[in-house]
């Protein structure tokens, strides 16, 4: 069955611990990735910004993905700052760790997922929605049961972070 191809889950979310929580913005946890038979990463391997993972999970159901159309990687490892790519959606960049993979939508019903080695895998739409949402309903759900968050004085970083959640809402309730 296609559907046990391809697995991701969060988990461990924290905030980095020389900060406030009110003062970090991104939110920081473990991820497992599976694609076909190879783990790509498992829960106990490094930390990873997942909120940008969350974001970009969310884009790609009803986008391809290629490493760096984001400018970053689908799971960085860190994230310094944001910006706005070509098509003025944000971007949370960092060092240049983190995992990357292919996405492509084969059809209206089925996503493959081919990793850096050349493992592959194929889901069903509908497999692939349901992991993303919890994935990202489980980081959406951290934040709303943490501090509220100190947004910068500054009119871009202030306007980038906003442009996230607003993004994020926007897919979540198509």
């Amino acid at each position: 069955m296609i559907d046990n191809q391809f697995q991701i889950k969060v988990s461990n979310l924290h905030w980095l611990p020389n900060t406030t929580e009110e003062n970090d913005l991104c939110a920081h946890g473990n991820v497992f990735l599976k694609i076909g038979d190879e783990i790509v990463c498992d829960e106990t391997n490094l930390e990873f910004t997942v909120s940008a993972t969350a974001l970009y999970l969310l884009r790609s159901l009803t986008e391809n993905y290629s490493k760096d159309d984001y400018g970053s990687q689908f799971i960085p490892c860190c994230g310094f700052f944001t910006y706005f790519d070509k098509n003025d959606r944000p971007v949370i960049s960092g060092c240049p760790s983190g995992i990357d993979w292919k996405i492509q939508h084969i059809d209206e019903n089925i996503v493959k997922h081919i990793s850096e080695k050349g493992t592959e895998a194929t889901i069903s739409m509908d497999n692939y929605q349901k992991q993303v949402f919890e994935f990202a309903d489980k980081v959406e759900k951290f934040y709303k049961e943490s501090k509220p968050k100190i947004i910068p004085d500054d009119d871009f970083e202030r306007g980038a972070y906003n442009e996230i959640w607003e993004e994020w809402r926007n897919i979540r309730n198509r």
